[in-house]
């Protein structure tokens, strides 16, 4: 970083002095033919013969070494120059750009062109310091128009490699959702060299911009390493270890006892156990109890989700086919929330979940009426958290997920129109009726949640699928 800092640096210098030096030349034309310098011109003619082109030119080369020597070599020490760049860790810009940059390189210009104009002044080595005078003063003004279109280059790099990186990111992540809190930002913040940094930061490899506090973190582009850097959520400073992965959020929703916690820890069995149907190179739970839970579940023990989780289940998924993991989020609820026993509505992920799932067991007492009292509750906060009228259809996908299917009942092993038809005929007329008005998008499955039976993973999938998620391709159908 360093090294480029001053090969632009230096390249300023010899880009300015270039048609400074053009215009010297004409210039010392012009001059040649004026008092007292058409003196030379008659000298030349009597003693040396040359032609008037080397007449002008070498007085332009005498003035053009003499400014890059003393812009560019230790000599300029003498005159109180300033022939490095601004240090890197205080300005890591590739190009000089609106910096300090600008400022050192206009005074060590001045300061050439008046130490020049002194020894012109008192007449020392006139024919050296005059040539170097004038290349000195036009280097000055044709400095800016370069420093110029340096800054324009810079910036037009620092624009396209800024929508490069957002594009990648949009595509590959679309946004951060905290497993902690589950609230979603556009981005995390992220630990650049022990400082906290939010935002884009492009990499040493690639453009810099103007605020990047470091230049040696790979921080640009999906691809780079910037998802591999310590991150943390902007809502409640939580480490996250979520490596960008792009993410995949189910609600749930349902009475208490309804599956909610079975159907979602036999999904994310399921999707370990089998690693992505296949499709993943590696698939695990973020949080380590989750682990315990799942162990738990699988030797026919299901705990209540209580009344302050707010955690999310997240299974990470690793797979060669994308540049990110992807990160499957499903919000389990405990059931008293629906009831209104639970006072506080935080349920951040109402904002942006993908899919809805709505549970209910057909074989508690009165089913209908716990169903239709659970929804009811639940639709009202959803509204709410959203300000949603209740004239407004919702646009997310809502899947009504009827549990133990395993046990044999009017509903079990029917799904789609059928199972939709039957639950009107049984009972639930004015749950799918209320469903049906409230949502855009509802479809009816059915399944038995309380073993890795593959049915969740079959419903789990037709979720994906319906959302036109690729999510799907982890699932078997």
């Amino acid at each position: 970083m360093r090294r480029l800092n001053k090969a632009v640096w230096r390249l300023t210098f010899l880009i300015a002095a270039i048609p400074a030096c053009a215009v010297s030349y004409w210039l010392f034309g012009i001059l040649l033919t004026v008092f007292p310098f058409e003196y030379i011109v008659d000298l030349n003619d009597e003693f040396l013969g040359l032609d008037m082109f080397w007449l002008q030119f070498i007085p332009v080369v005498f003035g053009f070494l003499g400014f890059i020597v003393n812009s560019l070599t230790s000599m300029s020490e003498v005159f109180d120059l300033v022939p490095e760049p601004s240090d890197p860790k205080d300005f890591p810009v590739p190009f000089i750009g609106i910096s300090k940059g600008v400022f050192e390189m206009f005074r060590t210009m001045l300061i050439i062109t008046g130490w020049m104009g002194i020894f012109c002044i008192l007449l020392i080595t006139i024919p050296l310091c005059l040539p170097g005078f004038v290349v000195s003063a036009l280097s000055v003004l044709f400095a800016f128009p370069v420093l110029a279109a340096i800054d324009a280059v810079y910036f037009a790099a620092m624009h396209i490699a800024k929508a490069v990186d957002r594009r990648q990111y949009d595509r590959n992540t679309v946004c951060f959702v905290c497993p902690e809190c589950g609230k979603t930002s556009p981005r995390p913040v992220y630990d650049i060299d022990g400082l906290w940094v939010s935002g884009l930061r492009p990499s040493a490899k690639g453009v810099l911009s103007v605020e990047m506090e470091s230049s040696t973190s790979p921080c640009f582009g999906s691809k780079g390493g910037r998802k591999d850097l310590q991150q943390s959520c902007p809502e409640c400073e939580s480490l996250a270890a979520t490596k960008e992965g792009r993410p995949f959020v189910v609600s749930m929703a349902g009475a208490k006892s309804s599956g909610k916690t079975s159907f979602v820890l036999s999904v994310t069995g399921e999707l370990i156990s089998s690693s992505g149907n296949g499709n993943a190179s590696a698939v695990r739970n973020y949080h380590f109890e989750h682990d315990s839970d799942l162990l738990d579940y699988r030797s026919g023990l299901c705990r209540p989700t209580p009344e302050s989780n707010w955690k999310p289940h997240l299974a990470m998924i690793e797979s060669a086919r994308f540049v990110t993991c992807r990160n499957l989020y499903m919000f389990d609820v405990s059931g008293k929330f629906f009831t209104g026993a639970v006072e506080t509505d935080i349920q951040p992920q109402y904002a942006f979940n993908d899919a809805i799932v709505f549970t209910l067991d057909p074989t508690c007492a009165d089913p209908a009426g716990v169903a239709n009292s659970a929804y009811i509750g639940f639709i009202e906060k959803y509204r709410q958290f959203n300000r949603l009228d209740a004239s407004e259809r919702i646009s997310v996908p809502l899947f009504v997920v009827v549990t133990r299917a395993d046990k044999k009942g009017p509903l079990s092993g029917l799904e789609g129109k059928e199972l939709r038809d039957r639950m009107a005929e049984d009972g639930y007329f004015n749950l799918v009726n209320t469903i049906e008005r409230d949502f855009s998008s509802v479809s009816f499955f059915s399944c038995a949640t309380n073993k890795e039976d593959g049915s969740s993973t079959r419903v789990m999938k037709r979720i994906c699928d319906a959302t036109g998620s690729e999510f799907g391709q982890f699932f078997k159908g």
